[in-house]
């Protein structure tokens, strides 16, 4: 009691409280910095080829054929003209930020529910499971991150 009165004790307590604030703060802070390349996502292909990211990493590092395969799919949805290889870094960059798939279905989920028709959305999905056919079928991992996002986007508004 001594020490906290007369010594460094309600000091230390500030400061331990303080830190435990920030730390908080902090952490929240760096969750919203992370995800600002996906809520930034504002056309549905770009959305599209973040969750194919997402199924290619759901089985470890994507590789190349997983990329070609995403491509693939992107430049059936993309303009002739679009620059892909920007587009493509871009949303590897979405993807790599996201903290995990669930956070990113659930940033991509309204934009893909507004702007997305029921054909589409099949579309979509379709696309998913071409990624995680890539070296012999989906794994556990796959299949789940894939209902789940047909899950979700079926929801209503």
């Amino acid at each position: 009691m001594y020490y906290f009165i007369y010594g460094n004790g309600m000091e230390q307590l500030d400061r331990f409280l303080g830190d435990r604030r920030n730390a908080k703060l902090r952490a929240r802070s760096e969750t919203a910095f992370r995800a600002a390349p996906l809520r930034a996502i504002r056309d549905p292909a770009d959305a599209a080829g973040v969750l194919m990211i997402l199924v290619a990493l759901a089985r470890g590092t994507p590789t190349p054929e997983q990329e070609a395969v995403i491509e693939a799919e992107m430049r059936k949805v993309t303009a002739p003209d679009d620059d892909h290889g920007t587009r493509m870094a871009y949303i590897r960059h979405a993807a790599a930020q996201a903290s995990d798939a669930d956070t990113a279905v659930d940033h991509l989920a309204p934009l893909l529910r507004e702007k997305l028709d029921a054909s589409e959305r099949d579309d979509l999905e379709r696309m998913l499971e071409a990624v995680a056919v890539v070296h012999g079928g989906p794994i556990d991992a796959q299949e789940k991150l894939i209902a789940r996002t047909v899950r979700v986007l079926a929801e209503p508004l």
